[in-house]
C-alpha cells in the first residue's frame, strides 16, 4: 500500500511561525493547524544579543517537535529565518530523509499563507 506522504508549510519569520497543513490525509483542505511565537529576553544589550541565540533555538525546537510526522515541508517567509530554520532542520536526525523546500514572501494574510501552500502542494 503505497502511504499519502504528509504535506506542510510553514511561513516563518524570526518570531512568529504559522503552520499550515491538509485538515485529514485524503482531503487537500489546508488549514492552520498552529502557531508559535518565539519568547525573547530583555536586559542589557550583551545579554540580550546572547540570549536571543538561546531564544532562537528555542524557537526552532518547539516548531519542529511540530514538524515530525510530515514527510515533505515548505518553509517560507522574508528574511533569512527560513534559511536557518532549514539548516537548523539538517543537523536533526528526524529531518535528514524530509523533503524541505525554502521560499520567500512577503507578510501574507492567513488566507494567502494557506493559498500558498495548497498550491504549492497541488502543483507538486
Amino acid at each position: 500500500m503505497n502511504k499519502k506522504k504528509q504535506c506542510v508549510g510553514v511561513h516563518l519569520d524570526n518570531v512568529h511561525a504559522v503552520i499550515i497543513a491538509a485538515e485529514d490525509n485524503e482531503a487537500a483542505e489546508y488549514v492552520i493547524q498552529n502557531k508559535v511565537k518565539a519568547e525573547h529576553s530583555t536586559g542589557n544589550e550583551h545579554a540580550v544579543n546572547n540570549a536571543q541565540q538561546g531564544d532562537t533555538l528555542k524557537f526552532f525546537k518547539s516548531v519542529s517537535g511540530l514538524l515530525l510526522n510530515y514527510d515533505k515541508l515548505l518553509i517560507f517567509g522574508a528574511g533569512k529565518a527560513q534559511e536557518q530554520f532549514k539548516n537548523f532542520l539538517m543537523d536533526d536526525a528526524h529531518f535528514k530523509a524530509k523533503e524541505i523546500t525554502i521560499d520567500s514572501s512577503d507578510n501574507l494574510t492567513d488566507p494567502q499563507m494557506i493559498a500558498k501552500v495548497r498550491d504549492f502542494y497541488s502543483s507538486n
